[in-house]
């Protein structure tokens, strides 16, 4: 399969963005810090649906459990949807897997406690590249989404480094079956999710957030991880795009210009532009002029006017 260019910017968490007609996927990963309160589960927008993956805790039942005032339900074993609901009423069904806890897995301490030990077993398949996560289903065609994957482990001595893939899919209505008419499309890809544990005091993971829009035809994703990955929990919102926002990352800010300046002409005009000035709100907002390739006379232009205006609103 052809991998599509991922633009990467230089910050503290790690950036991709990618697009395929008109989807949309930006993605971004992050450590999890805050075990205590759950901060980084994001309640932007509003929220479709949240899922606990198998709980070692309660016999291999799942729980529910609230983080950051986020519900994430639990599960129910050998169940393809989560809490056994029917496909419909679904917004999230294994794709391939085992859906059982791994018995090694305990409880870590902070907001993330029943996340942490709640890793489905067998997900983190190395010799399957395909098919190997959790599919997303009964998504819309054009309608903005944030999704959240959560991984996390603590077992002592583990520690793996995986990708993330993300692809379009058409969901058939029959547990986790695919349109075999309708191929799944890869439109976004990360690399470099980190987790792990000590054994002895918490574990250590990333969250993965991105923000997406599929194609006509489509109604889902497959998120798959490849190389022993593993997924704990993970939640779906729409959100709404703000004017500017090209990566639709939630904020206007200087990435949101190197995006416009990349695609000058076609897809992007002086509205897009104006609509960065327009919305800008990021502190501290940089524009990375230098790593931007070679632009035309008319986007140099326009970068003298966007930097020059930055520079007036800053000061």
């Amino acid at each position: 399969m052809k991998r599509l260019p991922i633009a990467s910017l230089a910050c503290s968490v790690a950036l991709f963005a990618s697009t395929v007609g008109a989807a949309s996927f930006n993605g971004v990963s992050a450590d999890i810090t805050d075990f205590a309160n759950g901060s980084e589960v994001s309640t932007r927008g509003t929220l479709v649906d949240a899922v606990n993956l198998l709980n070692d805790n309660v016999d291999g039942l799942g729980v529910s459990t609230t983080i950051n005032g986020v519900l994430f339900k639990g599960t129910q074993p050998g169940a393809f949807h989560e809490g056994a609901e029917s496909f419909g009423e679904a917004s999230f069904v294994y794709h391939g897997g085992d859906p059982y806890s791994d018995a090694n897995l305990w409880t870590s301490g902070g907001a993330y406690d029943v996340l942490a030990d709640s890793q489905i077993y067998n997900i983190d398949n190395g010799n399957v590249n395909t098919g190997d996560g959790f599919g997303v289903v009964n998504l819309l065609p054009g309608q903005l989404y944030e999704l959240q994957i959560f991984m996390l482990d603590d077992r002592s001595g583990v520690s793996k480094t995986f990708p993330l893939q993300f692809q379009q899919a058409a969901f058939t209505g029959n547990a986790d079956e695919l349109d075999a008419n309708m191929p799944a499309v890869e439109f976004g890809y990360m690399t470099g999710i980190t987790i792990g544990g000590n054994g002895v005091t918490q574990a250590n993971g990333e969250i993965a957030t991105i923000t997406f829009s599929i194609d006509d035809g489509f109604n889902g994703l497959l998120v798959n991880t490849w190389d022993n990955g593993a997924f704990n929990g993970i939640q779906l919102r729409t959100v709404d795009s703000t004017p500017g926002d090209l990566d639709f990352n939630g904020i206007v800010d200087g990435n949101d210009f190197l995006v416009w300046q990349r695609g000058f002409g076609a897809p992007y005009s002086s509205a897009e532009l104006e609509a960065i000035k327009a919305n800008f709100g990021m502190p501290q907002g940089a524009i990375a002029v230098a790593s931007v390739p070679e632009p035309t006379a008319a986007a140099l232009l326009a970068t003298a006017g966007v930097v020059g205006w930055l520079a007036r609103r800053r000061r």
